[in-house]
């Protein structure tokens, strides 16, 4: 009897257990497979944080670290966007005040006493990038910017963004600022609700109207912004995005994506540098629309096969580099303003190039051989090859004539003498 009960109850326990195994695997095979890219291959993320969402269920195809507490840089303007819109009037004239004419880059622009429409303010905002124009719809919604952070903060919280913390409109650093990927792509998502927001995050280039204030008539100027959203302009079915950038947050993004009437929302936080950030988008795009059928699987791509390089002349002329230096200052400054999308933390001035000697320096092309009128290049250098082989025949050919016998050289070298030896005179 008592075996009978033993094995009753081990066989009651042994079912409990199985049970509870297959609760936790339903449970976290799930979150498991979203870490590591839900099933199939996992896209590899070179960003410390990212998270792929679908909007229209708030399903999450893809997590890497998604709760992980990190600076967002300039992608804080989703939230000052969204927090103007419900506190502001589009049409409304709002005032620039020295506070916000003072912010640090980037900015857009505007002066102390000038005034913009809050859709101008918001165009500048959301493409410039600028945090001029987020210090002014700040005050001007809530009275002063830590005035504002407090509606920022609220809104987060309403929109389930509970990991979530604001201390500006625009993202400067600050230790207490942080967000999370999720969080992020929870704040785009409401924000793309608003038909206002979207219209501005679509469009890739604009001008807006800033007025003087000053001056009977109302002087105003134009300032040309354009996006920074490189979705834009190379991924299909791209409807939006921010971009944020300091030397703390790294590269980060958020935007969504529209292919097929499936929507997709990917939110990246401290990618390495520009180049990674656009092909983390575009890997953790590719892999979400493979699973409806909308793009192919993402290919794994095969290890670089190393290029044979010829080593640059190890020295230049100090002509050609007085000549060269001026133009290759022009292209790094030209590149540098190219990859930075949102340099929050490019507030000290940048040092001047050195002077360059004021006497007038020659082009570099001028100052090289040029060619011989009506002969090809290929030409000049047979000619050339031509007198370097007869100079070195002639040279030969003396060499060997250096080499009879010294008697016939005196010979040959000493004048005929005109008296006979041993003193007899010559014949007649």
């Amino acid at each position: 009897m008592s075996v009978r009960l033993f094995s009753g109850d081990f066989r009651t326990q042994w079912l409990h257990s199985w049970a509870l195994a297959m609760v936790l695997w339903v449970v976290a095979g799930p979150v498991l497979g979203q870490e590591e890219g839900a099933p199939g291959r996992a896209p590899n993320v070179h960003a410390l944080s990212a998270v792929l969402m679908n909007p229209a269920t708030g399903e999450i195809l893809f997590a890497k670290e998604p709760h992980m507490r990190l600076p967002p840089a300039s992608t804080t303007k989703v939230l000052t966007a969204l927090v103007a819109l419900e506190h502001l009037d589009l049409n409304a004239r709002v005032p620039v005040s020295v506070q916000a004419a003072s912010a640090p880059p980037s900015r857009i622009g505007l002066h102390a006493g000038e005034a913009a429409l809050t859709q101008d303010l918001l165009y500048g905002l959301l493409l410039k990038s600028g945090n001029d124009a987020a210090e002014t719809l700040a005050e001007a919604a809530g009275g002063s910017v830590p005035g504002f952070a407090e509606l920022m903060n609220a809104k987060a919280a309403q929109v389930g963004a509970h990991e979530s913390h604001f201390m500006n409109p625009h993202g400067l650093p600050n230790d207490d600022h942080y967000t999370t990927a999720y969080d992020l792509a929870l704040i785009f998502r409401q924000a793309m609700n608003q038909p206002t927001f979207a219209d501005i995050v679509r469009t890739r280039s604009a001008a807006l109207r800033i007025e003087s204030g000053q001056g009977v008539y109302g002087d105003w100027r134009m300032v040309p912004v354009v996006s920074h959203n490189r979705l834009l302009a190379s991924y299909e079915g791209a409807v939006g995005g921010k971009t944020g950038f300091t030397f703390k947050a790294r590269r980060c993004f958020v935007g969504e994506v529209d292919r097929g009437g499936v929507r997709l929302i990917v939110s990246i936080l401290n990618s390495p540098n520009s180049g990674t950030l656009w092909q983390d988008a575009r890997t953790l795009l590719d892999y979400g629309f493979a699973r409806y059928g909308l793009a192919p699987l993402p290919s794994i791509q095969a290890e670089p096969v190393p290029i044979m390089v010829r080593r640059a002349p190890a020295a230049t002329p100090a002509v050609m580099r007085v000549a060269i230096a001026p133009v290759a200052r022009q292209r790094a400054a030209s590149s540098q303003d190219d990859d930075d999308d949102d340099d929050n933390d490019n507030a000290s001035s940048q040092a001047k190039p050195a002077a360059v000697a004021k006497a007038p320096v020659k082009p570099a092309v001028a100052m090289l051989a040029k060619p011989t009128p009506g002969k090809s290049g290929k030409t000049v250098q047979a000619d050339k090859a031509t007198k370097a082989t007869k100079a070195k025949e002639k040279t030969v050919a003396v060499a060997k004539a250096d080499k009879r016998p010294a008697a016939t050289k005196v010979a040959r070298s000493e004048p005929v003498s005109s008296k006979p030896k041993n003193g007899t005179k010559p014949r007649s």
